[in-house]
Protein backbone atom coordinates (compact mmCIF):
# COMPACT_ATOMS: atom_id res chain seq x y z
CA UNK A 1 0.00 0.00 0.00
CA UNK A 2 1.66 3.69 -1.23
CA UNK A 3 2.01 6.32 1.20
CA UNK A 4 -1.05 8.33 -0.56
CA UNK A 5 -3.63 5.04 -0.05
CA UNK A 6 -2.71 4.96 3.59
CA UNK A 7 -2.95 8.65 4.38
CA UNK A 8 -6.72 8.27 2.87
CA UNK A 9 -7.59 4.68 4.59
CA UNK A 10 -6.51 6.84 7.97
CA UNK A 11 -8.37 9.80 7.22
CA UNK A 12 -11.47 7.64 6.55
CA UNK A 13 -10.86 5.69 9.73
CA UNK A 14 -10.39 9.19 11.52
CA UNK A 15 -13.49 10.59 9.93
CA UNK A 16 -15.50 6.72 11.34
CA UNK A 17 -14.14 7.63 14.57
CA UNK A 18 -15.22 10.97 14.91
CA UNK A 19 -18.60 10.14 13.37
CA UNK A 20 -18.94 7.92 16.10
CA UNK A 21 -18.05 9.78 19.04
CA UNK A 22 -20.08 12.76 17.85
CA UNK A 23 -23.04 10.17 17.72
CA UNK A 24 -22.27 8.69 21.13
CA UNK A 25 -22.00 12.39 22.94
CA UNK A 26 -25.53 13.37 21.27
CA UNK A 27 -27.16 10.00 22.77
CA UNK A 28 -25.36 10.67 26.11
CA UNK A 29 -27.23 14.49 26.04
CA UNK A 30 -30.30 13.18 25.04
CA UNK A 31 -30.96 10.37 27.90
CA UNK A 32 -29.29 13.47 30.20
CA UNK A 33 -32.28 15.77 28.65
CA UNK A 34 -34.78 12.47 29.14
CA UNK A 35 -33.56 11.67 32.62
CA UNK A 36 -34.37 15.51 33.69
CA UNK A 37 -37.65 15.74 32.01
CA UNK A 38 -38.73 12.84 33.62
CA UNK A 39 -37.08 13.53 37.14
CA UNK A 40 -38.92 16.98 36.69
CA UNK A 41 -42.24 15.56 35.96
CA UNK A 42 -41.76 13.75 39.43
CA UNK A 43 -41.22 16.88 41.44
CA UNK A 44 -44.03 18.37 39.73
CA UNK A 45 -46.14 15.70 40.95
CA UNK A 46 -44.71 16.10 45.07
CA UNK A 47 -45.22 19.75 44.96
CA UNK A 48 -48.82 19.11 43.46
CA UNK A 49 -49.62 16.81 46.32
CA UNK A 50 -48.11 18.67 48.71
CA UNK A 51 -50.12 21.19 47.82
CA UNK A 52 -53.45 19.57 48.03
CA UNK A 53 -51.91 18.26 51.64
CA UNK A 54 -51.69 21.74 52.88
CA UNK A 55 -55.21 22.90 51.66
CA UNK A 56 -57.16 19.77 53.22
CA UNK A 57 -55.12 19.51 56.32
CA UNK A 58 -55.79 23.22 57.02
CA UNK A 59 -59.65 23.01 56.51
CA UNK A 60 -59.64 19.50 58.83
CA UNK A 61 -57.74 21.44 61.29
CA UNK A 62 -60.18 24.65 61.36
CA UNK A 63 -63.45 22.17 61.14
CA UNK A 64 -64.16 20.17 58.46
CA UNK A 65 -63.23 16.67 59.55
CA UNK A 66 -65.32 14.62 56.72
CA UNK A 67 -62.22 15.24 54.48
CA UNK A 68 -59.91 12.94 56.61
CA UNK A 69 -60.56 10.20 53.87
CA UNK A 70 -59.07 12.34 51.42
CA UNK A 71 -56.39 13.69 53.86
CA UNK A 72 -54.81 9.80 53.99
CA UNK A 73 -55.32 9.23 50.49
CA UNK A 74 -53.47 12.45 49.48
CA UNK A 75 -50.61 11.40 52.77
CA UNK A 76 -50.75 7.57 51.14
CA UNK A 77 -50.22 9.02 47.50
CA UNK A 78 -47.13 11.38 48.94
CA UNK A 79 -45.49 8.17 50.61
CA UNK A 80 -45.71 6.10 47.19
CA UNK A 81 -43.71 9.41 45.01
CA UNK A 82 -41.42 9.87 47.78
CA UNK A 83 -40.52 5.94 47.45
CA UNK A 84 -40.58 6.35 43.60
CA UNK A 85 -38.06 9.62 43.99
CA UNK A 86 -35.84 7.20 45.98
CA UNK A 87 -35.48 5.03 43.50
CA UNK A 88 -35.09 8.03 40.78
CA UNK A 89 -32.07 9.13 43.09
CA UNK A 90 -33.12 11.70 44.14
CA UNK A 91 -31.97 11.27 47.30
CA UNK A 92 -28.21 12.98 46.37
CA UNK A 93 -29.97 16.23 46.68
CA UNK A 94 -30.04 17.96 49.92
CA UNK A 95 -33.11 19.19 49.39
CA UNK A 96 -34.65 15.78 48.69
CA UNK A 97 -33.11 14.43 52.19
CA UNK A 98 -34.47 17.42 53.83
CA UNK A 99 -38.00 16.90 52.32
CA UNK A 100 -38.05 13.03 52.91
CA UNK A 101 -36.96 13.83 56.90
CA UNK A 102 -39.60 15.92 57.57
CA UNK A 103 -42.65 15.04 55.69
CA UNK A 104 -43.38 12.00 58.33
CA UNK A 105 -43.38 14.15 61.19
CA UNK A 106 -45.91 16.90 59.54
CA UNK A 107 -47.92 13.50 58.05
CA UNK A 108 -48.73 13.33 61.92
CA UNK A 109 -48.81 16.66 62.95
CA UNK A 110 -51.63 16.63 60.31
CA UNK A 111 -53.44 13.68 61.63
CA UNK A 112 -53.37 15.15 65.05
CA UNK A 113 -54.36 18.41 64.74
CA UNK A 114 -51.67 19.56 67.25
CA UNK A 115 -50.32 22.77 65.02
CA UNK A 116 -51.65 26.06 64.39
CA UNK A 117 -53.08 26.67 61.55
CA UNK A 118 -50.35 29.17 60.47
CA UNK A 119 -47.11 26.96 61.55
CA UNK A 120 -49.33 24.27 59.29
CA UNK A 121 -49.38 26.09 56.32
CA UNK A 122 -45.80 27.52 57.16
CA UNK A 123 -44.28 24.42 56.98
CA UNK A 124 -45.95 23.51 53.62
CA UNK A 125 -44.47 26.17 52.02
CA UNK A 126 -41.35 25.50 53.10
CA UNK A 127 -41.93 22.07 51.17
CA UNK A 128 -42.90 23.82 48.46
CA UNK A 129 -40.20 26.15 48.08
CA UNK A 130 -37.76 23.47 48.69
CA UNK A 131 -39.31 21.42 45.82
CA UNK A 132 -39.04 24.63 43.55
CA UNK A 133 -35.11 25.08 44.66
CA UNK A 134 -35.08 21.45 43.77
CA UNK A 135 -36.43 21.97 40.51
CA UNK A 136 -34.04 24.87 39.29
CA UNK A 137 -31.18 22.37 40.30
CA UNK A 138 -32.33 19.65 38.39
CA UNK A 139 -32.60 21.74 35.46
CA UNK A 140 -29.48 22.82 35.39
CA UNK A 141 -28.08 19.60 35.92
CA UNK A 142 -29.65 18.06 33.38
CA UNK A 143 -29.42 20.91 30.81
CA UNK A 144 -32.92 21.58 29.92
CA UNK A 145 -32.09 25.56 30.23
CA UNK A 146 -30.53 25.28 27.00
CA UNK A 147 -34.01 24.24 25.57
CA UNK A 148 -35.48 27.19 23.83
CA UNK A 149 -39.50 27.93 22.72
CA UNK A 150 -38.43 31.41 20.84
CA UNK A 151 -35.97 33.80 20.64
CA UNK A 152 -35.60 34.91 24.22
CA UNK A 153 -38.26 31.90 26.02
CA UNK A 154 -36.45 29.23 27.72
CA UNK A 155 -38.32 26.32 28.75
CA UNK A 156 -37.35 25.85 32.39
CA UNK A 157 -38.00 29.40 32.65
CA UNK A 158 -41.42 28.81 31.99
CA UNK A 159 -41.67 25.98 33.67
CA UNK A 160 -40.61 27.65 37.05
CA UNK A 161 -42.28 30.77 36.60
CA UNK A 162 -45.81 28.73 35.69
CA UNK A 163 -45.58 26.35 38.91
CA UNK A 164 -44.35 29.73 41.10
CA UNK A 165 -48.26 31.33 40.17
CA UNK A 166 -49.63 27.81 40.66
CA UNK A 167 -48.18 28.11 44.62
CA UNK A 168 -49.09 31.48 44.87
CA UNK A 169 -53.06 30.47 43.69
CA UNK A 170 -52.51 27.19 46.17
CA UNK A 171 -51.88 28.79 49.30
CA UNK A 172 -54.86 31.20 48.55
CA UNK A 173 -56.67 27.93 48.09
CA UNK A 174 -54.93 25.99 51.58
CA UNK A 175 -55.90 29.71 53.18
CA UNK A 176 -59.15 29.88 51.64
CA UNK A 177 -60.19 26.66 52.49
CA UNK A 178 -59.41 26.47 55.77
CA UNK A 179 -61.35 29.92 56.52
CA UNK A 180 -64.46 28.44 54.81
CA UNK A 181 -64.26 25.77 56.82
CA UNK A 182 -64.27 27.66 59.89
CA UNK A 183 -67.64 29.90 58.55
CA UNK A 184 -65.66 33.39 59.37
CA UNK A 185 -62.48 35.61 58.02
CA UNK A 186 -60.87 37.26 60.97
CA UNK A 187 -57.22 38.06 61.98
CA UNK A 188 -54.08 36.53 59.93
CA UNK A 189 -56.14 34.75 57.69
CA UNK A 190 -57.69 37.88 56.74
CA UNK A 191 -54.34 39.36 56.07
CA UNK A 192 -53.05 36.44 54.32
CA UNK A 193 -55.30 36.19 52.06
CA UNK A 194 -56.23 39.53 50.77
CA UNK A 195 -52.44 39.43 50.57
CA UNK A 196 -52.53 36.68 47.79
CA UNK A 197 -55.46 37.82 45.77
CA UNK A 198 -53.11 40.67 45.28
CA UNK A 199 -50.23 38.75 44.68
CA UNK A 200 -52.17 35.97 42.13
CA UNK A 201 -53.04 38.63 39.82
CA UNK A 202 -49.65 40.77 38.49
CA UNK A 203 -47.77 37.13 38.01
CA UNK A 204 -50.43 35.56 36.13
CA UNK A 205 -51.31 38.18 33.75
CA UNK A 206 -47.22 37.85 33.01
CA UNK A 207 -47.11 34.54 32.42
CA UNK A 208 -50.02 34.49 30.30
CA UNK A 209 -48.15 37.09 28.25
CA UNK A 210 -45.31 34.63 27.93
CA UNK A 211 -46.97 31.70 27.24
CA UNK A 212 -48.38 34.01 24.17
CA UNK A 213 -44.22 34.27 22.80
CA UNK A 214 -44.01 30.77 22.21
CA UNK A 215 -43.18 30.19 18.71
CA UNK A 216 -44.01 26.37 18.41
CA UNK A 217 -47.10 26.21 16.35
CA UNK A 218 -48.41 23.36 17.99
CA UNK A 219 -47.45 24.05 21.57
CA UNK A 220 -48.93 27.61 20.92
CA UNK A 221 -52.30 26.23 20.25
CA UNK A 222 -51.90 23.90 23.71
CA UNK A 223 -50.89 27.12 25.89
CA UNK A 224 -53.51 28.98 23.80
CA UNK A 225 -56.63 26.71 24.94
CA UNK A 226 -54.71 26.35 28.32
CA UNK A 227 -54.38 30.45 28.84
CA UNK A 228 -58.03 31.10 28.51
CA UNK A 229 -59.20 28.14 30.87
CA UNK A 230 -56.36 29.84 33.66
CA UNK A 231 -58.02 33.24 32.86
CA UNK A 232 -61.42 31.91 33.57
CA UNK A 233 -60.25 30.08 36.45
CA UNK A 234 -58.48 32.82 38.00
CA UNK A 235 -61.10 35.91 37.25
CA UNK A 236 -63.33 33.38 38.86
CA UNK A 237 -61.64 32.81 42.17
CA UNK A 238 -60.56 36.25 42.31
CA UNK A 239 -64.40 36.96 42.65
CA UNK A 240 -64.82 34.66 45.10
CA UNK A 241 -62.33 35.87 47.37
CA UNK A 242 -63.12 39.41 47.25
CA UNK A 243 -67.14 38.85 47.21
CA UNK A 244 -67.70 35.68 49.74
CA UNK A 245 -64.84 35.27 51.59
CA UNK A 246 -63.14 38.33 52.59
CA UNK A 247 -66.39 39.70 54.12
CA UNK A 248 -67.81 40.92 57.29
CA UNK A 249 -70.03 37.85 58.97
CA UNK A 250 -70.87 34.38 58.42
CA UNK A 251 -69.59 33.04 54.98
CA UNK A 252 -71.92 30.59 52.96
CA UNK A 253 -69.37 28.85 50.41
CA UNK A 254 -67.97 25.29 51.83
CA UNK A 255 -64.81 24.29 52.39
CA UNK A 256 -64.88 21.39 49.44
CA UNK A 257 -66.72 23.96 47.08
CA UNK A 258 -64.31 26.69 47.32
CA UNK A 259 -60.95 23.81 47.24
CA UNK A 260 -62.37 22.71 43.41
CA UNK A 261 -63.06 26.30 42.58
CA UNK A 262 -59.24 27.27 43.26
CA UNK A 263 -58.32 23.80 41.83
CA UNK A 264 -59.28 24.69 38.16
CA UNK A 265 -57.08 27.51 37.33
CA UNK A 266 -54.11 25.20 38.96
CA UNK A 267 -55.01 22.40 36.73
CA UNK A 268 -55.04 24.40 33.37
CA UNK A 269 -51.58 25.78 34.90
CA UNK A 270 -50.34 21.91 35.61
CA UNK A 271 -51.29 21.13 32.10
CA UNK A 272 -49.03 24.00 30.65
CA UNK A 273 -46.25 22.70 32.76
CA UNK A 274 -47.19 19.16 30.93
CA UNK A 275 -47.40 20.42 27.43
CA UNK A 276 -43.72 21.87 28.06
CA UNK A 277 -42.35 18.93 28.90
CA UNK A 278 -44.02 17.11 26.97
CA UNK A 279 -42.70 19.82 24.14
CA UNK A 280 -39.00 19.21 25.17
CA UNK A 281 -39.63 15.19 25.29
CA UNK A 282 -40.98 15.08 21.63
CA UNK A 283 -37.55 17.18 20.59
CA UNK A 284 -35.28 15.10 23.04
Amino acid sequence: MDLKMLGGVLVSLLLISAIKYGLSNKKKHSDNIKQGLALVTHIQKIISSCQQHRGISNAILQGDKSLKIQLISIQSQLDQLIAEGNSLGLNVFPQWQSFVGHWPKLKMHSLNRDLSSQNLLRQHNIMVYGHLSLLDELMNHHQLTWIMLGSSIHMSQLCIDTLKVVETIAQSRGIGAGICSKGECLGIDRISLGFLRISIITPTDELLAELAQVQDTLLLSQLTSSSRLIREGVDNLIDTIENKVLIDGPIDIDATKFFKMATQPIDALVTVYQNLVAHALRNA
